[in-house]
């Protein structure tokens, strides 16, 4: 339907349980819009009047990524034609992980409340907002595994739980609600301290562990990559990788 507006498509995608961050200054400016006018060069000037002093990763993760989910949810519930939102090129980064000497010292110079949740991300590869929305729910410490619902691509996932990360998910005093909290005094999720700032609470703890350790340059997201490293460097299984990352 050429009249379907670009609001009525945003209704749609998070009535199918689409992910709703960033969209409010996405649909401030093309809520009355009818798809088609959609055009890829008013996405990359949107990108660009948004989000001006950011950089090519910003610009896609805000405006190009949701917007794509968006359209595409729109064609598969025939609502549009396809629309292909081309994304800008990025610069090829770095990618960094630690060594097993450096994750235990990172480990151990970790706050407490912070340190479990590093030992989690090191062995199960999940993201940081994955792992930050884990419930208790979805862990069974009996069975050494956790499930996450709400991933980046939209497709559950189950993890096996190694024994070190199963010991400190046991050690943890609460069993209802978010697993990862703040200190005992406070008892807050830590999720709801989460986000994307670069001086978020969560960043700026681990930017001091790092700093009590002596490791620099290094990212959160990194012990991602560094659980994805030493998973090949032990299995040489690219498959199995990809599947548990959710790749």
């Amino acid at each position: 339907d050429v009249n379907i507006t670009f609001d009525e498509a945003i209704v749609s995608y998070l009535e199918s349980g689409g992910e709703g961050r960033y969209l409010a200054p996405l649909q401030a400016r093309f809520g009355d819009w009818p798809l088609a006018r959609l055009t890829q060069s008013a996405i990359d000037q949107a990108a660009l009047e948004l989000h001006p002093k950011a950089g090519p990763a910003t610009r896609v993760r805000r405006v190009h990524a949701p917007l794509s989910a968006i359209l595409n949810h729109a064609a598969r519930r025939g609502l549009c034609e396809r629309i292909v939102v081309a994304r800008p090129r990025l610069p090829r980064g770095v990618v960094r992980y630690l060594k097993p000497e450096e994750a235990e010292r990172l480990i151990a110079a970790a706050a407490p409340h912070l340190a479990p949740l590093i030992v989690f991300l090191l062995g199960t590869g999940a993201r940081l907002g994955e792992a930050l929305r884990l419930d208790w729910a979805d862990v069974d410490l009996e069975a050494a595994r956790v499930a996450f619902r709400r991933t980046k691509n939209g497709s559950a996932r189950g993890v096996p739980l190694e024994p070190r990360v199963r010991d400190a998910l046991a050690a943890l005093e609460h069993r209802i609600g978010a697993v990862f909290r703040t200190p005992p005094r406070l008892g807050k999720p830590l999720g709801a301290a989460y986000s994307e700032r670069t001086n978020s609470p969560i960043k700026t703890a681990f930017r001091a562990a790092c700093r009590r350790a002596g490791i620099e340059r290094l990212r959160v997201h990194d012990l991602r990559h560094t659980w994805a490293t030493w998973h090949y460097q032990r299995n040489r299984d690219l498959a199995a990788l990809m599947a548990l990352g959710g790749w």
